[in-house]
């Protein structure tokens, strides 16, 4: 250990000494080709590499491999049998070429690669931890759909910098479609003024510059050349911006009337929000309460109250809110207590001196009167007209004064209206925008990160380490810094990209792109970097033609599998001698899996973000998933998503069980594979082995082995019918009849469901069988009428009904409970006023479609009758089985009379279909 310390310290003072000469702070220098007979300057560059290293390159893979590669990378769907035929049919440059441009053309191109922009701008659909409020960004997807057009429209890479960081300084109109670029800053974590500005400056240098300028937050950074000048010179640039509350419509839904609905909800909650705010406003100005508002603030200055008193005496008095006492203290302090002061307030305070408490009320009333009525010109008037007057307060600003109480209520108002922003299908799109301050605080540094200390201010600047200088006057710094990092003279941005998109293709990338410090020694394949990123700026930052040159070499079709001498010398393969066989990401994964099923429409780019695990989202790609930052899925965790609390440079790739359990059970993949297994195109085929064939067809675009249809064949035969019947299940009913001494006639249907319960019109009282209702957890039969809750058996075996059920008033008329199995009365049990009784049954045998009812009946005149229940059904699928809930009332307490179909048996080849999606063939990336 002697050694080691020594060691270290060296090399930290080498590199810090050598920064000037980083080689990612240099421009990038073009490295010299032989592009002979039409080669790629790629695959130029590559073969001098593997020259030096003495490495021999892998043959070319198959063409079925390149077009599912490209597919892959472009648009993270499966390439179509039409374009495997085509390459396989021509496997030269020009089809090759033409199926690449294909696949840029497409919509899905956009798509794909905004999943991947979005893991750098850490996007999620919710601002994290927050309980006190709607947690989420009702418009943070237009930051998502900005980037599809973005990307699908190839917004040259300068342009994509600067709409990302100051589209509202480039755009020409307060309604462009352009300002939803902002969502790159906005749609980051809430965690406090400080922390989120820290984000801000963390993902701006980061994503585009790969450089961790947030270190230098409390001192200068430990490595690289990066000062606290540095740091919160871009502090102050993005603390001097506001958000708008009201943020700018950027597009109209398609359907009018829903917009219209939309207006109408709007408008209401804006309305009782008004009224609200209003009515506080009003206090403020009704000669009593402003007379009590004087009084207290006159006391609490007089007498010293600390917050604590002058909180309890306006509960005291009624309801009377503490920051309104405390503001009016401060501006009465400011007003009434000096030699400047209006004759009236120095009359008001004189007399307030000698009064005694009865007195100093009418005084202060006589005030508020004076005030409230004061003549245009005269000093009360134009005193009340100043911004930090209370009278001058309106509902804009009335919010400043709430309480605890308002605050809650307030928090519940605006958490309908984001909901409505956020769910109702006429919300129209809206930008996560933001505007410089009119007024610019200065830039002033935090001495080791503490903002209580802070220095003189200083100059606003460019980046030291990449040039340095003041940011002009009379142009806004937000616009300058993001003309630095777009401006092709900088030596990181095009590196930075072209480093990533190098990445996405390949699965490694040429440099860290998560910091191009001074740690990072110069990477293997420099000159390709530097070729590549001299070729994307020459192209005015076209990321279709980089694309293109990537995809045009050779190295990007070469096999998985090279000579066996490579890996001894290269085993990482950061020379690129052949093809990173890996996993599919999870979107690409789940898309492919959606795709093959037949389930996925691509035929809808854009819109709200949807559940990652409701039903209805099975038709959408998975770059639509619902992220909540707060609650990250678990989906999301096990297949390494990364969390969008801080950027992202790249994926962490794990390997852990739940994603193996995932593709097992999960009811993704359990409702797909039986939507795949019932489908007509696969259920009209001829036979086993016509199944098999088209399964590997549709799945992997190739026909099963002869080995591999036996094996299906030989499970297929052997599987038990048994296995695949459906699980024992049920659900729940609500009914009623006309009851004559216990015989019931024919049942009936609740006509209405209202306020949660059913019954048989809206006013229980005049409704036609008055009284007659059900809720989840009570409800009340009537005189001739019996009451009837219903469980009816999806699946076979045994059951029993259990629970409880209890009369809840002292008085009134007798009732009686029974159990019905399939129609015969098995049990009847009296319930007397204010008693309470288990409900139990034996264990009974059924079947689907097989009913277990537990009716309620009053055998005579009915009073009092109020009930309240718990009823829950238990089940067992063989006698050794251990009983388990089936149903319970409450928790699914049917709100339509149309009961859910009956389960149909499952299906072995859904099994099939599942392990075939669990295959290494279907998940890597050959």
């Amino acid at each position: 250990m002697r050694f080691l310390f020594p060691t270290l310290s060296a090399v930290i003072l080498a590199t810090s000494a050598g920064a000037e000469d980083h080689w990612a702070y240099l421009p990038p220098s073009l490295p010299e080709l032989d592009v002979s007979e039409g080669k790629n300057p790629i695959d130029a560059l590559l073969e001098n590499a593997w020259k030096k290293a003495d490495l021999a390159p892998a043959p070319l893979a198959a063409p079925k491999l390149w077009i599912e590669r490209a597919a892959y990378t472009l648009t993270g769907l499966p390439a179509t049998p039409e374009q495997i035929r085509r390459i396989e049919e021509k496997p030269d440059q020009a089809t090759w070429l033409a199926l690449v441009d294909e696949l840029l053309a497409s919509p899905s191109y956009g798509e794909r690669w905004a999943r991947h922009w979005m893991d750098v701008a850490r996007y999620a659909d919710t601002q994290g931890y927050n309980f006190d409020n709607d947690n989420r960004y009702p418009f943070a997807y237009t930051y998502r759909d900005w980037l599809i057009s973005a990307f699908n429209r190839d917004l040259h890479y300068p342009d994509f910098i600067k709409l990302q960081l100051a589209a509202d300084l480039v755009t020409d109109s307060p309604d462009h479609p352009d300002l939803a670029a902002l969502g790159f800053l906005t749609v980051g974590p809430r965690a406090g003024g400080l922390e989120m500005i820290d984000d801000r400056v963390d993902v701006v240098t980061r994503g585009f510059l790969s450089s961790t300028v947030a270190c230098a937050r409390c001192h200068k950074h430990k490595f690289d050349p990066i000062t606290m000048d540095d740091y919160y010179s871009m502090y102050s640039i993005l603390e001097n911006t506001d958000e708008p509350e009201a943020k700018p419509v950027i597009g109209v839904p398609g359907d009018a009337a829903q917009f219209a609905a939309f207006n109408d909800e709007r408008a209401k909650l804006e309305a009782v929000d008004t009224a609200i705010r209003q009515e506080f406003v009003n206090q403020l100005h009704q000669p009593d309460s402003l007379g009590v508002y004087l009084e207290l603030a006159w006391l609490a200055r007089k007498n010293g109250w600390d917050n604590g008193t002058i909180s309890s005496e306006c509960v005291k008095n009624g309801r009377y809110r503490y920051e309104a006492t405390i503001r009016w203290r401060d501006f009465l302090n400011e007003t009434a207590f000096s030699d400047n002061s209006p004759a009236r307030l120095k009359d008001w305070n004189t007399a307030m001196e000698s009064a005694d408490e009865a007195t100093r009320k009418t005084i202060c009333t006589a005030l508020a009167n004076d005030w409230l009525s004061a003549p245009d010109g005269s000093d009360l008037k134009n005193i009340a007209s100043q911004p930090n007057c209370l009278l001058s307060f309106d509902v804009s600003r009335i919010h400043e004064l709430f309480d605890t109480d308002d605050n809650i209520k307030r928090s519940a108002r605006q958490a309908e209206l984001t909901r409505l922003l956020t769910e109702h299908p006429g919300s129209p799109p809206r930008a996560m925008s933001l505007t410089d301050k009119a007024n610019w605080a200065p830039a002033q540094i935090y001495k080791r990160g503490d903002p209580s200390n802070r220095s003189e201010p200083i100059d606003r600047q460019w980046l030291s380490f990449l040039g340095g200088g003041k940011f002009p006057e009379g142009k806004s710094p937000r616009l300058s810094l993001a003309e630095k990092i777009a401006d092709p003279a900088n030596p990181l941005t095009a590196r930075v990209m072209a480093n990533r998109v190098w990445a996405w293709h390949f699965g490694n990338a040429l440099a860290d792109p998560g910091d191009f410090g001074i740690q990072h020694a110069p990477p293997t394949l420099l000159p390709l970097l530097d070729f590549l990123a001299i070729r994307f700026n020459e192209s005015g930052g076209s990321l279709k033609d980089l694309h293109r040159l990537i995809l045009s070499s050779r190295a990007f079709r070469l096999s998985g599998d090279g000579p066996q001498k490579n890996s001894r010398i290269d085993e990482a393969n950061s020379h690129f001698w052949k093809w990173n066989r890996r996993r599919a990401d999870f979107e690409s994964l789940r898309d492919h899996l959606l795709a093959s099923s037949g389930s996925l429409k691509n035929d809808s780019i854009g819109g709200r973000s949807v559940s990652l695990d409701s039903e209805g989202s099975d038709s959408r790609r998975s770059l639509y998933s619902f992220v909540d930052r707060y609650a990250l899925a678990t989906t999301f965790v096990s297949f390494d998503l990364p969390h969008p609390d801080h950027h992202a440079p790249k994926r962490i790739e794990t390997t852990v069980p739940q994603q193996a359990l995932y593709l097992l059970n999960s009811p993704l993949l359990i409702r797909q594979a039986e939507r795949f297994a019932d489908s007509p195109d696969f259920q009209n085929l001829p036979d086993d082995s016509a199944k098999i064939s088209f399964l590997f067809k549709r799945l992997f675009q190739r026909d099963p082995t002869q080995a591999e249809s036996q094996e299906i064949l030989k499970w297929i035969s052997e599987s038990n019918p048994a296995d695949y019947a459906p699980r024992l299940s049920g659900a729940w009913e609500v009914r009623y009849a006309k009851d004559t001494n216990g015989v019931l006639s024919e049942e009936q249907v609740f006509p209405l469901f209202h306020e949660n319960s059913w019954r048989t019109g809206p006013d229980l009282a005049t409704s036609p069988i008055r009284w007659l209702h059900a809720l989840p957890d009570s409800g009340h039969t009537a005189e001739g009428y019996s009451l009837i809750l219903r469980w009816r058996a999806q699946g076979a075996w045994q059951v029993k009904m259990g629970g409880n059920i209890k009369r809840t008033q002292t008085g009134g008329t007798p009732l009686e409970w029974k159990i019905f199995h399939n129609g015969k009365d098995l049990k009847t049990v009296p319930l007397g006023p204010d008693q309470s009784t288990p409900i139990d049954s034996d264990w009974l045998n059924v079947e689907a479609g097989g009913t277990v009812d537990f009716v309620l009946r009053a055998p005579g005149p009915v009073s009092m009758c109020v009930t309240s229940w718990e009823l829950n059904i238990s089940g067992k699928e063989t006698p050794e089985s251990t009983p388990a809930e089936l149903g319970n009332f409450k928790n699914q307490f049917p709100t339509n009379n149309n009961p859910p179909s009956a389960p149909k048996p499952f299906s072995p080849w859904a099994d099939v279909i599942q392990m075939l999606w669990a295959s290494n063939e279907f998940n890597f990336i050959e």
